[in-house]
């Protein structure tokens, strides 16, 4: 019995060296995974109207791509993966085209983490009209379709609903700043209930990357 003890305890570090190779060869593949399949990003480029640069981003109710497998998912185009450089100022330019969806929490319909406090936004009236102007907030919360939020850099932005008055083809131009720190990777993401299935309205596109969810990649 004691000569088979060094037989055992051998085959259990085999066993052992072989489970650890298993583990750190499925997060291998998990990470190049990860990294291959990871959506094409939109490059910020230089702002034309000011300092610091641009990104410029559309809203859909649907986002029509070929090929894409949920093609009447709302979604961010043309991708929700924003490079942008460290320690700058970012204007981003979003053209929403979406119907009225409503935030469940007022607190919400209230621009934070932005330059002056303020975006602008070219948009159409009950009438049918085009107006625009500089807001803090949306005048209910039950106007906002979408929202675009990055939490850890505390900017959130309601972005208001294109009114069924509008002409066809029509869409809200909103326009706001705000400033990137420490390079870094942040999630941003939409706040409105605009998704799918049993958790009602936040599964679906609000958890899945290139729909309602993105990443803010700071460089």
């Amino acid at each position: 019995m004691e000569a088979e003890r060094p037989r055992n305890v051998a085959q259990r570090l085999l066993i052992l060296v072989l489970a650890v190779g298993i583990v750190c060869a499925l997060a291998t593949t998990f990470a190049v995974g990860f990294l291959l399949h990871r959506p094409a990003a939109t490059q910020a480029v230089a702002n034309t109207k000011g300092p610091g640069v641009r990104i410029h981003l559309e809203v859909s109710a649907g986002n029509g791509r070929p090929g894409d497998p949920h093609p009447a998912w709302p979604s961010y185009l043309p991708t929700t993966t924003l490079d942008v450089p460290a320690n700058s100022l970012v204007t981003m330019q979003i053209d929403e085209e979406d119907l009225a969806r409503g935030l469940r929490n007022p607190f919400w319909s209230q621009a934070q983490g932005i330059i002056g406090g303020t975006f602008h936004m070219t948009y159409y009236d009950n009438n049918g009209q085009r107006q625009q102007g500089d807001f803090r907030a949306l005048d209910s919360a039950d106007n906002a379709a979408h929202t675009f939020a990055i939490p850890h850099l505390g900017v959130f932005v309601p972005l208001e609903a294109l009114n069924a008055a509008a002409p066809p083809g029509s869409m809200n131009v909103i326009t706001f700043s705000f400033r990137t720190g420490k390079p870094g990777v942040y999630n941003w993401q939409c706040f409105v209930p605009c998704g799918t299935g049993t958790l009602a309205g936040n599964g679906g596109p609000m958890q899945t990357l290139g729909y309602m969810v993105g990443l803010l990649v700071v460089q």
